[in-house]
């Protein structure tokens, strides 16, 4: 008996990180199913794609907005805790900048979290998370931006803004092109987009067009992404 308790026990851990990891399965694969296919996505599709039965995912995920939320939120804390990691590691400014952008680029972010919020317009709850964490990143991008360019690392006619729009436009997946292109577009579009806020991209000239945005990223970006 009592070895059939202690089997128990040991067993709960090894539950708990099983369930976990299906929990992040689901969501890594209905984030790329709703960035592909929009929110009215199949679950069974997300189900399958995460390697687990609809029935797990249902026990998971009551609904598709309880999913959705976690998709969101999920995406959320990530920027937070890979700024968070990237200030402790990176020599300098300017590399927390670019980490963070490839992580946000990769993980389709930006494009994600403004193609999901719509359906969660009856949770405010959810709004106002994402609000407070768009915020707070916000925050902490600004100073970091000031300080690599007076590095001189980045170019000083840039504002976060124009990173951040800059970000959402890159996270959209191209229609009409397999997912391998589409990632290896993405890639190169990505590194593109990094070369040209280095200091060295600049001739002088300024860029063309009208003035750098120096506008709130919310004001310009509309409701929390």
């Amino acid at each position: 008996m009592l070895e059939g308790d202690g089997n128990m026990t040991e067993s709960a851990p090894r539950l708990r990180a099983d369930a976990r990891r299906n929990r992040e399965q689901v969501i890594t694969a209905a984030r790329e199913v709703f960035i592909e296919q929009g929110t009215e996505a199949s679950l069974e599709e997300i189900a399958r794609r995460a390697g687990v039965g609809i029935a797990t995912l249902y026990r998971r995920f009551p609904d598709r907005g309880a999913l959705i939320r976690a998709v969101v939120l999920d995406n959320m804390a990530v920027i937070t805790e890979e700024l968070e990691a990237a200030e402790k590691e990176e020599p300098d400014a300017e590399s927390v900048l670019v980490r963070l952008l490839r992580v946000v680029v990769r993980r389709r972010i930006g494009a994600l979290v403004l193609l999901l919020l719509p359906s969660l317009h009856e949770d405010p709850t959810t709004h106002e998370q994402v609000r407070a964490a768009r915020a707070s990143a916000i925050r902490r991008l600004r100073p970091l931006l000031r300080a690599a360019q007076r590095e001189g690392r980045l170019r000083g006619d840039i504002t976060i803004t124009d990173i951040a729009l800059g970000l959402v436009k890159l996270s959209r997946p191209l229609p009409m092109i397999a997912a391998r292109l589409n990632d290896a577009a993405t890639e190169r579009q990505l590194e593109l987009f990094i070369d040209s806020l280095r200091a060295s991209s600049a001739d002088g000239t300024g860029l063309r067009g009208k003035p750098a945005l120096d506008a709130d990223p919310n004001d310009v970006l509309g409701p929390p992404l």
